[in-house]
């Protein structure tokens, strides 16, 4: 009788509207990404109603558990990231769901590039003029971050460890106003996404000296890219996933990730991509749960070595 019930389930789904929580305020990437999932499930089932629900605040948690409260039924997806999947579990106190237990990946989406930015008017002109500068007066450069323990936040830690700097890594509450006091002198470099800060790059405003991966930026030569091969080298891979609740059956995953397969190749999709400076990804269900896996070890390596307390 059960397997006749999810048989059932699986051959009528999607039987009512889908929801996709996206833990983040509207307008930002997660949010963009995943109306853009949501507009991919509508076209291909054009009979359910698919919705956006923007649950933002508390380092995702209260988006992550509006998804877990319904069934596993897959019709609610989360848009997930590092901080949801991997690194909450290990910072903070009271997070009351396990990434790795309670979902089941759909995929790995897109990947988000970082970049270290300066002033476009100050004085370093390349990533090798700021290294000198750290090393020339220790304690003294300051360096911000979007938010305390993400992800950019334990690669400039990581990285700061690994060469024996000195610098002050300054936490701030999103881009814009980390980047405002980057172009106001406030601070010597920011660590940031490339979308969230492209437009200042463009501009002139600001000038990124360095990208945090392998290839170059074709728009921003003098940003030289990072060895992720080598420790010493600052490094930062930050994904974007799509996850439904574990229990999930296996064949409404693989619907989902068939649908958003056909999506990704699509113009529209491409062309948001490649706006927003993401890398597109899509793992298949069963390698995007084993990367995840390995990721959510990963961060916890990093936050062990940087020595920061729960909160």
């Amino acid at each position: 009788m059960l397997g006749l019930n999810a048989a059932h389930a699986e051959a009528e789904w999607p039987s009512r509207p889908i929801r996709v929580v996206v833990p983040y305020p509207a307008g930002g990437t997660a949010d963009i990404m995943g109306r853009l999932v949501a507009n991919k499930l509508g076209k291909a089932f054009p009979k359910v109603s698919v919705v956006v629900e923007n649950v933002s605040g508390g380092a995702t948690v209260p988006g992550t558990m509006a998804a877990l409260r319904d069934p596993a039924d897959g019709h609610t997806l989360l848009m997930a990231s590092d901080n949801t999947l991997n690194i909450n579990r290990w910072l903070l106190k009271d997070v009351r769901y396990d990434g790795d237990r309670d979902f089941s990946p759909v995929t790995v989406l897109v990947t988000y590039p970082h970049w270290l930015i300066v002033n476009g008017h100050g004085p370093y002109k390349s990533f090798d003029d700021l290294v000198k500068a750290i090393r020339a007066k220790p304690g003294k450069v300051s360096i911000s971050v979007n938010t305390v323990g993400g992800a950019a936040y334990l690669a400039l830690d990581n990285w700061r460890r690994e060469n024996g700097l000195d610098f002050e890594i300054v936490p701030y509450r999103g881009s814009p106003p980390a980047v405002a006091d980057l172009i106001g002198g406030h601070i010597d470099a920011h660590l940031d996404v490339v979308g969230s800060s492209m437009a200042h790059a463009r501009s002139g405003r600001v000038l990124p000296v360095t990208v945090l991966q392998n290839t170059p930026l074709k728009e921003f030569p003098q940003a030289i890219p990072q060895n992720d091969s080598n420790p010493k080298s600052l490094n930062a891979r930050v994904n974007l996933s799509v996850v439904v609740r574990s229990g999930t059956p296996a064949a409404i995953v693989d619907k989902l990730y068939a649908v958003l397969k056909v999506g990704v190749k699509e113009e529209d999709f491409i062309k948001t991509v490649d706006m927003m400076g993401l890398g597109t990804v899509m793992y298949e269900p069963k390698k995007a749960k084993s990367f995840l896996q390995q990721e959510t070890q990963r961060y916890r390596v990093l936050i062990e070595k940087s020595g920061l307390e729960k909160q």
